[in-house]
């Protein structure tokens, strides 16, 4: 495999390592990347609406490289993250005669990462998958670690497997194409890497803020790579959440989750509701004395300071509260919580009181 100066990190899994390259234009490079990495005659590549202009440089890379490609361009948004949408890529498939050395690239955000890696898990009983996402919350999170999904009408990722890609590639300059409430809400991934393990990158995110913001080259590539590297090292270690360790990285997700799927998955961004997340379980954790008063106050600040919601708004807490219980983390009807044992330093308890839980509902739900 070549070695690119864009790696961010090398993810170590059962199904093989492989590389994620964060770089600034390098999406017209995935061509030769897939040739350094496979080989391969054909890809499929999956999109949306949204970002099919980079799914069309992706697929001239290819083809200039000597690998046919083919376009499916789904509808956008999380309502399409469906076993009928996944039906109609099966059949395209089919029709194509896609084969198992065939190569399945997901250009776009991490509903597409999703569905498209579903669907390579999936078909002909596994393809070869490549994530080449375009949103920051997809480079921070969903297109590390294999984790493919879709959603029933009961809740959010309920079918999925996990299926390792071969690669990711993220293009930063890509994020200069999303809407600000898009970018705003990937933040919020990238900031959670610092406030569950790394003080020195949450730092970074007080430091150059207006820098990140307006995705300014280097710093904006720099810091999403340290930031991807974080968690390409905590899937390494734990591949499946099975050891306890790749659970941190759902901090603000019980709440955030909830929130989500409360409000029909129309009213939040998934980084918004991680946010508010956060600030729940800020609160909880600062209730059970495993969080300064000042330390809460410190990442209130700093997602504030990137846009970021605190609250939510008016919501019905019963259904958020059994949103919660129909959570993936939830193991006797006990909820798995992760909460800072201070900044930097994340840890899982299933300890904490409904009626703290309650209260911590009802001071987000205002606006």
């Amino acid at each position: 495999m070549t070695t690119y100066s864009d790696l961010a990190a090398v993810v170590n899994t059962s199904q093989g390592n492989y590389p994620i390259w964060v770089g600034w234009n390098i999406i017209d490079e995935i061509g030769e990347r897939v040739n350094s990495i496979l080989d391969t005659s054909t890809a499929y590549i999956i999109t949306d609406e949204g970002v099919h202009r980079q799914a069309r440089r992706a697929q001239f890379s290819l083809e200039a490289a000597g690998i046919a490609a083919h376009l499916f361009i789904m509808p956008a948004g999380e309502t399409h993250k469906t076993l009928e949408t996944v039906q109609l890529i099966y059949r395209w498939l089919a029709e194509r005669k896609a084969e198992r050395g065939h190569l399945i690239v997901a250009v776009g955000g991490g509903v597409v990462g999703d569905l498209a890696g579903f669907v390579a898990a999936t078909y002909l009983r596994g393809l070869p998958f490549a994530q080449v996402p375009t949103s920051l919350l997809a480079m921070m999170d969903a297109a590390i670690g294999g984790k493919t999904a879709i959603d029933l009408p009961q809740g959010k990722n309920l079918v999925g497997a996990f299926y390792q890609p071969k690669f990711v590639l993220s293009d930063v300059s890509t994020l200069q194409t999303l809407p600000p409430r898009e970018l705003t809400s990937g933040w919020a991934e990238a900031i959670k890497h610092g406030l569950i393990l790394d003080r020195d990158l949450l730092e970074a995110f007080e430091t150059h803020r207006s820098s990140l913001l307006s995705l300014e080259q280097d710093i904006a590539t720099e810091i999403i790579r340290r930031s991807v590297a974080i968690k390409a090292n905590i899937v390494s270690q734990d591949e499946r959440e099975t050891l306890g360790i790749r659970i941190l990285l759902n901090y603000g997700h019980t709440i955030g989750h909830a929130i989500e799927a409360a409000t029909g998955y129309g009213s939040f961004l998934h980084g918004e509701a991680v946010s508010v997340g956060m600030m729940g379980a800020a609160r909880i954790g600062e209730a059970m004395g495993m969080m300064s008063a000042g330390e809460v106050e410190r990442q209130r600040r700093l997602l504030e300071s990137y846009g970021l919601p605190l609250t939510c708004g008016e919501m019905d807490i019963a259904t958020v509260s059994d949103a919660m219980l129909s959570d993936k983390k939830v193991a006797g009807r006990a909820i798995r919580w992760v909460l800072l044992d201070g900044i930097g330093n994340a840890t899982t308890r299933n300890d904490v009181p409904p009626a703290l839980v309650q209260q911590t509902l009802e001071a987000l739900a205002v606006d």
